[in-house]
């Protein structure tokens, strides 16, 4: 008796087996990365680290020297060069003030001509 369900689950079940294997083994190849893909993004990975640790390298120089810098204190030399810059910065500022004041006093000396112009009119 048993061995009758037997006979007929048998057609039915050897055919669905290997297609739902089958499914399930697509199905998992798909879930995973293929070690091509993983060697690809390791080296990706590797030249981007690289880069990275080379940029830290010159960010770390960097900081060496401006930290050499901050403790020696200035020299009277860097001092002098630096109240030069300044003087020099000074100056020029200065004469833009003055050209503005001139541009501005000439406009003030023309329009006191237009005004005393149109009160003799």
């Amino acid at each position: 008796m048993w061995m009758e369900y037997v006979r007929v689950i048998w057609p039915i079940a050897s055919t669905l087996t290997p297609l739902l294997i089958g499914f399930a083994l697509f199905w998992l190849r798909n879930q995973f990365a293929l070690k091509t893909e993983l060697a690809a993004r390791a080296a990706e990975l590797a030249a981007h680290n690289a880069l990275q640790d080379d940029k830290l390298a010159g960010h770390e120089t960097r900081i060496v020297i401006l930290e050499r810098e901050c403790a020696s204190p200035p020299t009277r030399h860097n001092l002098n060069e630096r109240l030069g810059q300044v003087a020099e910065r000074l100056s020029s500022l200065e004469s833009g003030v003055a050209g503005l004041n001139t541009q501005a006093q000439t406009s003030n000396d023309y329009l006191q001509a237009l005004v005393n112009e149109g009160i003799r009119r």
